[in-house]
């Protein structure tokens, strides 16, 4: 006979068979979960063996069962009203010339809140024996009757009052939650429709870097931001921010987005582009709502971008040479509020190497556990720590910079940031008039 190897992290079953000469043997070694058994067939202390291994086994089992089933939020119930119905009848019995039996109403009524209408019944029929054994005598068997049908009728009616009750708040707590989780699916579909207005990937050109990204402070966000290619080669680039946050600013930032797209294809300046962006939202909405928009168009052979900040936050360009920040700040209010605005259009070259940073104030005004924000001097100073990085790069790593900076599982604000990097020589190319 054989016996095989056996090994305390070997989970897997193993059956070794020898067959020799005139005799022939066979060796099981079984291990599940925490317990394992040795033995060969032909060994009568081995099948005693695994039969006491599978007997440890069960037995373990059924405690397990037993102290789950004991610590169940039921059997505390049951316990405690026994308890109760039993202290009732005690002070019933003692005290003389007084019947108590009306105390029954409260183990009752927590049998009714916490357990099942049977077993409440049952607690009923209980109480009312006790109430009969323990209660003052009463020597007519009439009385005894009507005393004892009295306070049937009064224990029933507590107890279907409560369970009438518990039956109402169940039903209402039902009714919450589907509803919950319906408002909870439409915000996932609105999720969904508002990362459509989104760009899926990073653009690919030749001239310059680009990289963006949004993290809403719920499942929804107000911010927006896009990079759209346009028929004359340009890249027309676009940041926004909706007061407020949540659905109602996901809803306005979702007409922002398809008003700044409908707007690439066609030949108007950026300033008739605001006007007629400030124009429609001021349609949409008479709740006091604003946008504050960054709109740019940016030549990439030359480097030069033309642009319109509506109230928004001042974007970063950090020079290649010499390493000096230009802050773009905004020269004109922000859409949706006044039927009117007046916009100016401001010019800017990038060179070789310079990145350029939109941001929205969700990332400025991200702030620690001591309320301190991150502000514009950390921004800087991330970008010039990950300068020789790709836009992408540093996108992420400003991102974390943040994330590092608060120490905190959720923002207070949408934010988003969208990064701009030159990285080639512009060599000379013409270009149609720029739209401005």
């Amino acid at each position: 006979m054989l016996a095989g190897p056996t090994g305390p992290h070997n989970l897997a079953r193993q059956v070794l068979m020898w067959c020799g000469g005139n005799q022939m043997g066979m060796s099981i070694e079984a291990e599940s979960g925490l317990r394992r058994a040795s033995g060969a067939l032909n060994d009568p202390d081995g099948v005693h063996s695994v039969r006491a291994g599978n007997a440890g086994v069960w037995i373990s089992r059924a405690g397990a069962n037993a102290i789950g089933t004991l610590t169940s939020s039921t059997w505390w119930a049951i316990l405690v009203v026994v308890l109760a119905i039993g202290c009732v009848a005690y002070a019933d019995n003692k005290v003389e010339g007084v019947s108590l039996g009306y105390l029954y109403i409260l183990p009752l009524s927590f049998s009714a809140i916490l357990l099942s209408p049977r077993l409440t019944y049952a607690i009923v029929v209980l109480c009312i024996f006790f109430h009969d054994l323990f209660g003052p005598p009463i020597h007519h068997i009439q009385g005894r009757i009507l005393h004892n049908l009295a306070a049937l009728v009064g224990f029933l009616f507590v107890v279907l009052i409560l369970q009438w009750f518990v039956a109402q708040r169940n039903a209402l707590n039902e009714l919450t939650r589907h509803q919950r989780d319906a408002l909870l699916n439409e915000v996932e579909l609105a999720a969904e429709v508002q990362r459509l207005f989104l760009p899926r990937s990073d653009p690919e050109t030749a001239e310059f870097e680009i990289a963006g990204a949004m993290h809403p402070a719920r499942v929804v966000g107000g911010d927006y931001y896009d990079y759209l290619p346009r028929p004359d080669g340009r890249m027309r680039l676009v940041i926004a921010d909706v007061s407020g946050k949540g659905v109602a600013a996901a809803l306005l930032m979702s007409a922002t987005a398809a008003a700044v797209q409908l707007e690439t294809n066609e030949p108007r300046k950026l300033c008739d582009v605001a006007d007629h962006l400030n124009n429609e939202l001021l349609a949409l909405q008479d709740t006091g709502r604003f946008v504050t928009v960054l709109l740019g168009e940016l030549e990439p052979r030359s480097g030069q971008l033309k642009y319109v900040n509506c109230g928004h936050n001042p974007a970063l360009v950090l020079r290649r040479e010499g390493g000096d920040a230009v802050w773009l700040h905004a020269f004109c209010m922000p859409v949706g509020i006044s039927p009117r605005i007046e916009c100016s259009l401001e010019e800017i070259k990038l060179a070789p190497g310079d990145i350029m940073v939109w941001y929205t104030d969700g990332l400025t005004e991200a702030n620690d556990r001591e309320a301190k924000e991150f502000g514009t001097k950390r921004l800087l100073e991330s970008v010039r720590a990950h300068s020789e990085s790709t836009a992408r790069e540093i996108c992420d790593q400003i991102w974390r910079d943040v994330a590092a900076f608060t120490q905190r599982d959720s923002l207070d604000d949408d934010l988003t940031l969208m990064v701009v990097k030159m990285k080639n020589d512009p060599g000379p190319k013409a270009f149609p008039p720029f739209s401005d």
